[in-house]
């Protein structure tokens, strides 16, 4: 039942993430490989970096969490139903980092069973462009698991044109497999070979994705955003953001390029009034409810998925009390997702 569950909600997840972004790539630079994966992603965008690298990849991976989500029995259930399992770090209290040991085996047992696990290996998430350090959970699990069997590192990559913005882009990213038995030798100490596996990992994660220093770093993302060159494909994209941002010297003149206004047509318009209630409830939920603006874009997402369709229904169930007309009502259904992408493609 579990599966089932799984299977149908990640099916419905790709479908709203076809709607929620305007282009969502998923680039493979080799083949998934089977049995024991650890998939290592970078994390700008809460939850929603989770969804997009299961929803783009085959395998359906174990998410690793922060533990204190766990903390009521009834949240834990349904999280473990979205195979998603709790990790414990210094700030969840020194006392629950003995639970590590007890969850990394559990982690690596997984693996050993040919499983597969997410993981954010920066331990917090932030939207700025740049990869921060890499913590050694992710290490410590595949060599726990290896002892077993050889384990599969997955560097991801997630590239997004804008963090919060709905309509936006967005590449998946997903490098080439390190194995582990290849990555460290017999006579490194326990140390060596995580630190030979994070920097392995942080050398495959940044060719991935865009890794702006942070010195300068608000005066790099201006030039950055104002002189870049707009290709349709966003793996060519990446590459020709990355060279630009290479090429980048202090004493580089720049200036914001004016943008023409689009301007609402019929079908548009029609398009926004389709989601006007979702987007004014969601709107004024983020406003009362959102501490930490760096959820924008999951919680967007996450409201999207519930109230988008309810308000269709809704607005198509008013249109057939009016019409009283199956074949209209059913026109009038179907014309407002199509209206919806007609809207999301055109505006600002």
């Amino acid at each position: 039942m579990s599966y089932i569950f799984y299977f149908i909600l990640k099916q419905y997840c790709r479908i709203a993430l076809w709607f929620y972004f305007k282009k969502w790539q998923v680039h493979f630079n080799s083949p998934l490989p089977n049995g024991p994966v650890i998939f290592v992603v970078n994390h700008q965008n809460a939850f929603l970096d989770a969804v997009l690298v299961s929803c783009s990849a085959s395998r359906n991976p174990w998410f690793l969490a922060r533990a204190s989500v766990f903390n009521k029995g009834w949240v834990a259930t349904i999280l473990n139903r979205l195979k998603m399992l709790p990790v414990y770090r210094f700030r969840d209290g020194f006392k629950t980092l003995r639970k590590n040991d007890e969850m990394i085996m559990q982690y690596a047992n997984l693996l050993t069973k040919g499983g597969s696990i997410l993981i954010f290996a920066e331990g917090n998430h932030n939207e700025r462009w740049n990869l921060r350090p890499l913590q050694k959970g992710f290490a410590r699990i595949a060599l726990a698991a290896f002892d077993l069997h050889d384990v599969k590192i997955i560097p991801v990559g997630l590239q997004f044109d804008s963090h919060s913005q709905i309509g936006t882009r967005v590449l998946v990213n997903f490098g080439n497999p390190i194995s582990v038995k290849e990555s460290i030798q017999s006579e490194m100490d326990t140390r060596q070979k995580i630190e030979a596996l994070l920097e392995k990992t942080k050398e495959g994660l940044e060719p991935l994705m865009l890794n702006i220093d942070s010195i300068e770093y608000k005066k790099r993302v201006s030039h950055f955003l104002s002189t870049r060159i707009i290709y349709s494909d966003l793996v060519q994209q990446l590459k020709s953001d990355q060279q630009l941002l290479h090429n980048y010297r202090p004493e580089d003149l720049y200036e914001a390029k004016e943008q023409n206004k689009k301007r609402l047509d019929l079908i548009s318009l029609y398009g926004l009034l389709t989601i006007y209630l979702a987007k004014t409830i969601t709107a004024s939920i983020l406003k009362k409810k959102m501490k930490d603006p760096q959820f924008a874009g999951s919680l967007k997402f996450a409201l999207g998925i519930v109230l988008v369709p309810l308000f269709f229904i809704i607005q198509s169930s008013a249109f057939y009390f009016i019409t009283k007309s199956i074949l209209i009502t059913g026109i009038h259904f179907l014309s407002q997702p199509l209206a919806f992408l007609y809207y999301r493609n055109t505006k600002d």
